[in-house]
């Protein structure tokens, strides 16, 4: 499978920052490959067709730091390392066997670059509830010619494709539809993640009044219309939370600022400068006294030479000794002060 290319977080900047205001940022392709169906081969493009809400949030300390995640054993409360943690699958008797990975790839699905469709079905034959996650599929070839000639086929026809491919090491169903001319891939549940009402134990059907079925029909036509307003389906929440953290941020409400971060960010605003200095934020956010050297300034020294440094560092009053000098020359520094103002 063809893998993604990663780009830098500096890349990434620098490209919001050239593009053009009011445009819209490309999406990336999750997965690249060919729908094969008989003789028919298609290469495409898998694109994500929604993004997440805008409200996610972040677990934050209080002075704004991103929190960890640690593992600590439910037994003891034994802290775990990364060598500690391994998989288990849990059966239903309750007893716990553990996965290796060699496990995990003796099953893996084999690894192809092609959406399979089996067979093709009427549209109204899935049940809503067994689709997923919609994907868009963009022409990737040269030529869009079969990739327009197949939307237009299965549009005509009504028919969905049924197949399925793999995708990060799994494999999924997946159902090809044409929609206005754009084939979408929606990935389907499996029959054994659906619940029936039976296993959710609701009440058995019974028969309703003629009277009450003639009232709610009436309301029913009342509240009809034509068609779906897709303006109706906007996120009142999401649009209402993020007006509230834009007035917050602009009169300074709960902001929290790093320290040593106010300078560099003001520079990079202004236009002075398009990379922070990290040393040089290092240096605004340690105290005055601190003196912060850098790899230039640092002269290199052998091996031998470090293990006697660190030597005469750990020899029995050295510390003492030099602390005593370092006060004397404190005492001096602050004589010669004294006389230069005097003077």
């Amino acid at each position: 499978m063809p893998r993604r290319k990663q780009h830098g977080a500096a890349q990434t900047r620098s490209a919001a920052q050239t593009r053009p205001e009011g445009t819209v940022a490309p999406v990336r392709a999750l997965w690249s490959g060919t729908i094969t169906f008989g003789l028919v081969s298609i290469p495409v493009d898998l694109l994500t067709a929604v993004r997440p809400r805008q409200t996610a949030m972040k677990l934050v300390d209080k002075a704004g730091h991103a929190l960890g995640r640690q593992f600590h054993c439910s037994k003891d409360g034994r802290k775990l390392a990364a060598d500690d943690i391994v998989r288990g699958y849990q059966t239903a008797d309750g007893e716990m066997v553990v996965m290796t990975d060699a496990d995990f790839e003796s099953v893996a699905p084999e690894m192809s670059a092609d959406i399979e469709l089996r067979n093709f079905v009427p549209l109204e034959q899935i049940p809503p509830i067994y689709f997923q996650r919609p994907y868009i599929l963009a022409p990737a070839g040269k030529s869009a010619k079969a990739y327009h000639l197949l939307a237009a086929t299965m549009e005509r026809t009504g028919r969905v494709g049924i197949g399925s491919f793999v995708m990060r090491g799994h494999e999924y169903l997946v159902a090809i539809i044409s929609d206005h001319g754009v084939l979408r891939a929606d990935t389907l549940r499996y029959a054994d993640e659906v619940r029936s009402p039976q296993s959710i134990g609701l009440p058995k059907r019974t028969k309703a009044a003629a009277a009450r079925v003639r009232e709610f029909a009436r309301v029913i036509d009342d509240l009809t219309r034509t068609g779906l307003d897709v303006a109706e389906l906007e996120d009142k929440e999401a649009a209402a939370l993020q007006t509230l953290v834009e007035t917050k941020r602009k009169r300074s409400d709960d902001v929290i600022r790093r320290k040593g971060l106010e300078g560099a960010d003001a520079e990079t605003e202004a236009g002075d400068a398009n990379v922070i200095d990290l040393m040089e934020v290092l240096r605004k956010s340690l105290s005055k006294s601190t003196v912060v050297r850098n790899v230039q300034a640092s002269p290199p020294i052998s091996l031998a030479e470090r293990r006697a440094r660190n030597a005469e560092r750990a020899r029995p009053g050295k510390h003492t000794k030099n602390r005593t000098s370092a006060a004397r020359r404190g005492g001096r520094a602050k004589g010669r002060s004294r006389s230069t103002q005097r003077a």
